[in-house]
């Protein structure tokens, strides 16, 4: 099943928006689980076995993992095949955020979605097309960052272009129009604590999915959010679900917390859906 068809299947089942991020920062981590052979992965497990069935996806940031090198790797390998084992219906989203040459794109294409065979897959579009279209090619989806919610997406993203448009919009116009090629492969990166924009890049891009950051924790509110998302998003949290317990119970706080959007997210569901 292609990304877009399990998305939507998914989405509806649940009438729900929730990503999860899978972001198993050591410093923050119960002491008794960094004590362990494997914490990073021992971490996420516990996460998946309390939260799988109120989220949609799972977005899996790398960075966590590569600081501690080969370790790191067989970590979140790990997690990616428990996800793929035990709740095959959650899609996998790698948080990699990768940008390069044709020839190295081709390589990260085959370790992402031939050896691990993940869901989707951020990309940077900075270098443009023969950069991320190896990914395509292979036959998998792509979120484009577009614009992000980070306090530096000011610096660039907002430059205009001789056309007037604001480079964010030139983004979501240029993959607009690629998706055409790759019907149901591209979706974009579009930061919830840019609520006002969100609806400009909306119209611009009217059948991408968006994968939006930035709730929670970062201070995105889901009544800015999805009223003007158009309804065909994954508005991702990280911190506020994971981190909400110190204690052996970390595992099921998170669940219930992860519960509570879940069906906070209903209600918005019911008024843009129905």
């Amino acid at each position: 099943m292609i990304f877009q068809e399990k998305l939507i299947t998914r989405m509806n089942y649940l009438q729900s928006y929730l990503c999860i991020g899978l972001d198993p920062e050591f410093e923050k981590l119960p002491d008794f689980i960094r004590k362990k052979r494997e914490p990073l992965f021992e971490f996420c497990r516990e996460i998946i076995d309390f939260t799988h069935n109120f989220t949609i996806a799972y977005k899996i940031n790398i960075a966590f993992f590569e600081r501690f090198g080969s370790k790191g790797f067989v970590q979140f390998e790990k997690v990616i095949s428990y996800i793929k084992e035990n709740v095959p219906q959650v899609l996998t989203i790698v948080d990699a955020k990768r940008g390069d040459l044709a020839n190295t794109s081709k390589e990260y294409s085959k370790y992402y979605f031939e050896n691990l065979k993940i869901d989707s897959l951020t990309i940077n579009p900075y270098m443009g097309k023969d950069s991320f279209e190896p990914y395509l090619l292979k036959g998998g989806h792509i979120f484009a960052l577009c614009l992000t919610s980070n306090p530096g997406s000011y610096d660039l993203q907002y430059l205009k272009l001789n056309s007037g448009k604001e480079l964010y919009l030139k983004i979501a116009e240029y993959f607009k129009g690629l998706e055409k090629s790759f019907v149901g492969q591209i979706g974009l990166v579009v930061g919830g604590t840019h609520s006002n924009e969100i609806k400009f890049i909306r119209e611009v891009a009217p059948n991408l999915c968006f994968l939006i950051p930035g709730y929670g924790s970062q201070g995105a509110k889901l009544e800015d959010i999805l009223p003007v998302s158009g309804g065909f998003c994954l508005v991702s949290s990280s911190r506020g679900i994971l981190f909400g317990s110190e204690g052996k119970d970390f595992a099921k706080v998170a669940g219930e917390k992860a519960k509570s959007i879940m069906f906070e997210m209903k209600k918005f569901y019911k008024e843009i859906h129905i």
